[in-house]
């Protein structure tokens, strides 16, 4: 029993905790994300995105793409779009969750691919 509960307790030292990762800075952001594509999956669908530095957003998907505006807002990043399903101003911030893997505020797990 003391040996199980010991290597339970050094697996969840060990392993990164979801809730413990650092909200990112604009500036992290800016680096890690800006003019590259990122990758998701919403409603079975692969969905790539990609914020560029001249404050344009666009997003594809199987059904189609769409364009929409960014700017950052302390540590969070601002999306407006003005149609489709993410239509009107979503702002999230992001964790990073290891290499390239990245999670937002509302609980989307996403890629960064280059």
């Amino acid at each position: 029993m003391k040996r199980s509960f010991w290597i339970a307790l050094l697996v969840a030292i060990a392993v990164p905790q979801y809730g413990q990762a650092k909200t990112l800075t604009a500036e992290e952001i800016r680096a890690e994300m800006l003019n590259k594509t990122i990758v998701t999956r919403r409603f079975g669908m692969r969905i790539t995105m990609r914020y560029l530095d001249d404050g344009v957003v666009t997003a594809r998907a199987l059904l189609g793409s769409m364009q929409g505006t960014w700017k950052a807002r302390g540590n969070r990043i601002c999306s407006t779009f003005p149609s489709g399903p993410a239509k009107g101003t979503s702002c999230v911030s992001f964790r990073r969750l290891g290499a390239n893997e990245y999670v937002s505020s509302e609980g989307v797990r996403f890629r960064v691919v280059d």
